[in-house]
């Protein structure tokens, strides 16, 4: 005897089908486009580093840096109050970074990019014609150049950026994509709150000024023979928590390639997981790694059990008695 299934039952079947493979594709298109986020060669020595201990998120650990110490592509800086930190660059840049600064050496193949999430940041570009620009940028405004001297400062309110010596191309932030706005010229002064146009001066601004760190205001210093006696090794402290992370989660979803691959590991712990499962919200391509879809073969044993115990019901309403 053939047990004829009803129509409603296919259509079920065929809308449960389609979701399943449409999720799943969704997770493999994210796991495909994490996995492959470009690598840069961005890194540099850390050849000053006043006001003591800074922190480096690398890869799902937090690590305590000190002077000698090797930044590379990926290693999100976070420092202190009093801090002041001088990075020799490979090929020759400097970088300098300022008290309670947040920033991430972002992989990328294409232009050498520093994000600012907050604090300040001072860069000295030496490259030539031929060498790649580098770029800082915040979430609202940023600065290119292959020569110049560049400072950034990042707050809550607004992006500011002055460029103190060369040229450089101006860059604005809308929505996750970075699009060139124009040329600079030295002692140019940039300034840009959410989603307002940028406004600019011939000059920085007093405040700008005022609050600089005093270190910025002069040249940074080159590193001389010597004064790196010896490398360094970051010194790991422990796995990353949610909190440590959660601002890089949250930043705009383009920089936050590759992340999802970096910190799945620690979904393992029932804390980090929870806290991440608390704002899914905020980064809606971690779902389906909290959350995949159920295997075909549980959702058909789970529909074929459902029939059989709606068929047997069927047949003991219709047994006389």
């Amino acid at each position: 005897m053939t047990t004829m299934l009803p129509r409603k039952h296919f259509r079920r079947c065929g809308a449960q089908h389609l979701q399943r493979i449409v999720l799943l594709a969704a997770a493999l298109w994210i796991g495909l486009a994490d996995a492959k986020a470009p690598v840069s060669s961005l890194s540099g020595v850390v050849s000053i580093a006043d006001g003591g201990p800074f922190t480096i998120i690398r890869q799902s650990a937090i690590y305590t840096g000190s002077k000698g110490v090797t930044l590379l592509s990926g290693d999100i800086v976070e420092t202190g109050p009093a801090a002041f930190l001088v990075v020799g660059l490979t090929g020759g840049s400097l970088l300098g970074i300022g008290p309670s600064s947040q920033v991430y050496i972002l992989p990328r193949t294409d232009i050498p990019t520093l994000v600012v999430l907050k604090g300040w940041v001072k860069t000295d570009v030496r490259g030539g014609a031929a060498a790649a620009a580098f770029r800082i940028t915040g979430t609202r405004l940023g600065i290119q150049s292959q020569h110049a001297v560049m400072l950034m400062h990042a707050d809550e309110g607004h992006d500011a950026i002055f460029d103190e010596q060369g040229s450089a191309t101006l860059l604005l932030r809308d929505d996750a994509a970075t699009r060139t706005d124009k040329p600079t010229q030295p002692n140019q002064f940039f300034v840009r709150e959410d989603r307002e146009p940028v406004t600019m001066q011939q000059r920085p601004a007093p405040d700008f000024v005022a609050k600089m760190p005093v270190p910025f205001r002069d040249a940074l210093p080159a590193q001389i023979e010597g004064q790196v006696k010896k490398p360094a090794d970051a010194k790991r402290v422990r796995d990353v928590a949610y909190a440590d992370i959660q601002p890089w989660l949250t930043m705009p979803r383009d920089w936050r390639a590759g992340f999802i691959q970096r910190f799945r590991g620690r979904l393992k712990d029932p804390v980090f997981f929870a806290a991440m499962d608390a704002h899914l919200n905020q980064f809606p391509e971690w779902v389906l790694i909290l959350h995949p879809p159920p295997p075909p073969e549980e959702e058909d044993q789970s529909a074929s059990g459902t029939s059989a115990v709606q068929r047997s019901a069927g047949a003991t309403q219709a047994t006389p008695k």
